[in-house]
């Protein structure tokens, strides 16, 4: 399974267009008339943020399906309570939609289809099986909760609404979550025709909406999520077989990893000192210590949600938390959460559009989550 990438230091239209123009869409979309483009659209976050699918990259890729004659839908179901309206406003797409007259359409709204694993049911957006294709169109991002996120990861945007927050209460640490991650991914990998990532300003440390926009350079694309996921989280300085979803996203595409092609030039290139959580670290800790290190361990690696200054009690914290134990009360600096119940998963971290919300770390979760 070839995974393409392509060196491109800036948001050059051209660019970008004669990359994917390499790609061949054309062949691979060739008895394909109606294109569902899937960016990420988190929140309402403007580009420069580099929390979103970059608009520049987006405005090629419909450039090109339209010069080679296709019909394109623009949708997503961002994360949160925040207004779709403002998402679309503030992330660019609400523009491309009206330069070039297509459908911008919200899962929200578009009814569902449940599916289902072996052991997780999924209601997913009709939209995917109401076009002929999926491209997905994801971004290069560290996350909080899964370490990386990319391509695999940007499909759970298919399920609408809120009901992505309660798969978190519902399966509440990552182990879990990895396991819903690569359980929806099963069922939706056949309708994604291609797989196309903006790394050109991608996001370390404390992603995917809170860390620090990073210049990579870099776009990805290949057919296959998972592979495109292995090979850039091991550029950006993973062990892509301790992210959890990945070897199992592998396995529903079928691929062994010596199946994966990349270009000669970019063999065993790693990206210089990324702002990443260390999970292999973390699993050889709780793998080889004998109980009572790992019990001290455990009691000492604490990590949980807290506020800044930056607090504007806009309420979507409170609205997207899973678990329902934040609380903004009258005359409160910020929300109150309830520390006994979270799960921290991060969501309200994940939401807020202001970066009010940021990871308190004990010291050795300092060491161990750079």
């Amino acid at each position: 399974m070839k995974v393409h990438i392509e060196k491109i230091e800036s948001y050059d239209f051209d660019k970008i267009y004669q990359f994917l123009e390499t790609l061949q869409l054309e062949e691979i979309l060739k008895d394909k008339k109606k294109i569902l483009l899937k960016p990420n659209l988190l929140g309402a976050f403007l580009p420069e943020k580099a929390v979103t699918t970059n608009p520049i990259v987006v405005d090629a890729v419909i450039t090109h399906l339209k010069n080679i004659g296709k019909d394109i839908i623009l949708g997503d179901s961002p994360g949160g309570s925040t207004s779709v309206k403002l998402v679309w406003e503030r992330t660019g797409m609400k523009q491309l939609a009206e330069k070039h007259n297509i459908p911008l359409v919200n899962f929200k709204t578009g009814g569902i289809i449940k599916k289902k694993t072996d052991t997780i049911e999924f209601p997913i957006t009709k939209y995917i099986w109401e076009v002929d294709a999926v491209i997905n169109l994801c971004k290069y991002k560290t996350h909080s909760l899964m370490s990386y996120t990319g391509a695999v990861k940007n499909l759970y945007g298919l399920i609408p609404g809120l009901k992505k927050s309660d798969y978190h209460k519902e399966h509440p640490d990552h182990t879990q979550f990895a396991k819903v991650i690569s359980g929806l991914y099963s069922l939706v990998k056949d309708r994604i025709a291609i797989n196309i990532m903006d790394g050109i300003v991608g996001m370390e440390g404390e992603g995917p909406s809170a860390g620090d926009p990073r210049n990579f350079g870099v776009m990805f694309a290949s057919k296959s999520a998972s592979a495109l996921d292995f090979v850039a989280s091991s550029m950006m300085g993973f062990q892509p077989d301790k992210l959890e979803y990945i070897l199992p996203s592998l396995e529903s595409d079928n691929l062994e990893i010596s199946e994966i092609e990349i270009p000669d030039k970019w063999q065993n290139f790693k990206f210089h000192k990324v702002k990443i959580k260390k999970i292999g670290l973390y699993i050889k800790i709780l793998a080889y210590s004998p109980k009572i290190l790992k019990d001290v361990f455990k009691k000492h690696f604490t990590y949980y949600p807290d506020f800044n200054d930056k607090c504007r009690k806009c309420n979507i914290c409170v609205e997207s938390c899973p678990m329902q134990v934040m609380t903004l009360n009258k005359g409160d600096a910020h929300p109150s959460i309830d520390y006994d119940k979270c799960i921290k998963c991060m969501c309200c971290h994940e939401m807020c559009p202001y970066q009010a919300i940021y990871v308190h770390k004990s010291f050795l979760a300092k060491f161990i989550i750079k």
